[in-house]
């Protein structure tokens, strides 16, 4: 028979009851008895409350039970005694047991202490909580670096290791299912390599040479003797004018504010909107060998200079202004000429093949410097509206080609769109190294199966290979060696520091960015000239923030240790002695 509505325990425990986080009612069983599992700190008290909390959220004091003469019966106080109430427990239960069970019959309101639970199974549970979440959380590790990538230090990126579990096929497998899903919607035409359907496009005959196009910042027309060249990309087309005359060229290039062009063959102006005004841009034509060049010519591209042929930065408006105009010309000239492939080279004329959509053109991407991709902020809807207009292209072609997170990215546009129209082929790295470190490093190009490589040699050495012959051909040129400290002599004069022939001679000449190490040279100048007998000479363009700090740094040191360090962070034409010494 039930003679307690409920019963609760309270102590220091629960905070005599103001814990709620911690179970206190008791268990009326079917033998008619109370019961609670009980398990504290040793020695312990506690009281059985019948109301436990009352609304005023405090402890009900009407009938609380307590033990005070030890009998093991329970026994009700006034609330106004000042004795303790409490039902004292000295002693945890003995081995192996590890609590107490509270027995109390409401009837005779005699309680008894059973032992309960397990020593050894408490301690096997501790020692499980502590190390599976341990031992999960390494495993989970291993098995998704082993199963997805690897990190290691090499000089080529990662490279594909066999999986400790199968879950790189089912990754493959879900990634090929999910790209066919996401094909399924797109326009089929999108995926056909046909020519162009332009009006002045034409099909290939069979005895035509191919015709490639290539535009490009940096630039060699020889037989009118202007070379526009600041880095590698300016040696490549150098290089790509002398050896490629087995095909027709159609080659792109803008007119320089320091440059003065001769009169070529006046064509047709192109058209192109930005920010919703329509310019023109003047295009002239200039025949050399089997490479037909055409000079952009507009105020835009005459800001730039021969040292200086690329926008300063690649975030504000008007770089935005630059590449927008220099992209629509190159897809308006594509429309011209019967391209049968358009060769882009780094991010500057990534976005053409886009203006030309829904109409393709097969197209090959050059990797040269991944680094930088030509970006702009899309922070917000704001922003997104305003570089579109100044690209004139519709944000829903933004969205799906050249948005990457919350960035405008050129680069992005020319993957998205072998991605989609070619897919993935035809995106190549300049060496047999940087396309697989391109592909591990940066994440635009992970939607592509891989990266091709080039193995960029040099063309003009035609050659076999012969270790051997190399190896014992290797002879000093004493004459050289002997003149090198004049050479040096002549250095540390144009560079106006100290004539010393036992000094060491560091030179760097190069880009400034982070690609290239300067602000580590910066960083570590102080030293080297404290603790060695060195001279330091810089010189090169600004490119980044890297190398403006850079600059800063050792513009500083050439006050601290006069006639020691030489810097100059521009484009500069340099002696021969220079790179001799």
């Amino acid at each position: 028979m039930r003679r307690w509505p409920h019963a609760f325990v309270m102590g220091p425990f629960n905070s005599w009851g103001f814990d709620a986080g911690i179970a206190n009612e008791m268990t009326l069983n079917q033998d008619g008895q109370w019961t609670y599992n009980f398990m504290a700190a040793w020695p312990a008290f506690l009281q059985v409350n019948l109301w436990g909390i009352n609304p005023d959220g405090k402890p009900d004091q009407t009938f609380v039970y307590g033990d005070v003469d030890g009998d093991s019966i329970l026994d009700r106080l006034p609330p106004s005694s000042l004795a303790s109430n409490t039902i004292n427990i000295t002693d945890g239960p003995l081995a192996p047991y590890l609590s107490w069970q509270i027995v109390i019959n409401d009837g005779s309101r005699r309680f008894i202490l059973l032992p309960r639970g397990s020593r050894r199974l408490q301690m096997a549970m501790m020692a499980l909580l502590a190390s599976v979440p341990l031992i999960t959380a390494v495993i989970a590790v291993v098995v998704f670096k082993r199963s997805f990538y690897q990190v290691k230090f090499n000089t080529e990126g990662t490279k594909s290791t066999g999986a400790m579990l199968p879950l790189v096929p089912v990754k493959r497998w879900l990634s090929k299912r999910g790209r066919v899903e996401d094909l399924e919607t797109l326009n089929v035409e999108a995926f056909s390599l046909n020519p162009l359907t332009l009006p002045t496009r034409a099909f290939r005959p069979p005895d035509r040479r191919r015709t490639v196009l290539i535009a490009t910042l940096e630039y060699d027309i020889a037989d009118w003797n202007i070379k526009i060249k600041i880095g590698g990309l300016g040696v490549m087309a150098s290089l790509m004018a002398k050896h490629l005359g087995h095909q027709d060229l159609v080659w792109v290039v803008p007119s320089v504010g320091d440059v003065d062009y001769p009169k070529g063959e006046t064509a047709e102006p192109v058209e192109v909107t930005i920010l919703q005004q329509k310019y023109t841009i003047d295009v002239t034509y200039h025949r050399h060998n089997n490479i037909e060049y055409v000079i952009l010519d507009a105020p835009v591209f005459r800001r730039q200079t021969s040292k200086e042929p690329y926008p300063g930065r690649m975030d504000d408006l008007e770089s935005a202004i630059f590449y927008s105009a220099w992209n629509q010309c190159i897809a308006q000239v594509i429309t011209r000429f019967p391209i049968d492939l358009y060769h882009i080279n780094d991010y500057h004329g990534a976005l053409a093949p886009i203006y030309l959509l829904p109409d393709v053109i097969p197209c090959a991407l050059s990797l040269h410097n991944a680094e930088f991709q030509g970006l702009w902020p899309l922070r917000t809807p704001q922003e997104k509206e305003e570089v579109c207009a100044v690209y004139n292209i519709s944000e829903s072609m933004c969205t799906r080609y050249v948005q990457f997170g919350n960035v405008f990215n050129l680069l992005h546009a020319g993957v998205s769109y072998l991605r989609i129209h070619q897919k993935g082929f035809g995106v190549v790295g300049v060496s047999n190294k940087y396309s697989k470190r391109s592909w591990a490093r940066y994440p635009i190009f992970w939607g592509l199966s891989k990266i091709g490589k080039l193995p960029n040699p040099d063309p003009s050495d035609t050659a076999a290979f012969d270790a051997k012959k190399v190896k014992d051909d290797v002879v000093v040129d004493r004459e050289f060696e002997d003149n090198r400290a004049q050479l040096k002599r002549q250095a540390q004069e144009w560079a106006g520091l100290q004539v010393d022939p036992t000094a060491d001679l560091v030179v760097f000449v190069g880009r400034w960015s982070m690609q290239k190490g300067i602000d580590l040279i910066a960083d570590l100048a102080p030293t080297l000239l404290d603790d060695f007998n060195i001279q330091l000479l810089c010189v090169g363009p600004v490119i980044d923030l890297y190398g403006r700090f850079a600059a800063e740094k050792l513009s500083h040191l050439t006050k601290v240790y006069p006639g020691r360090v030489f810097s100059k962070p521009e484009f500069t034409s340099l002696p021969p002695f220079i790179f001799r010494c």
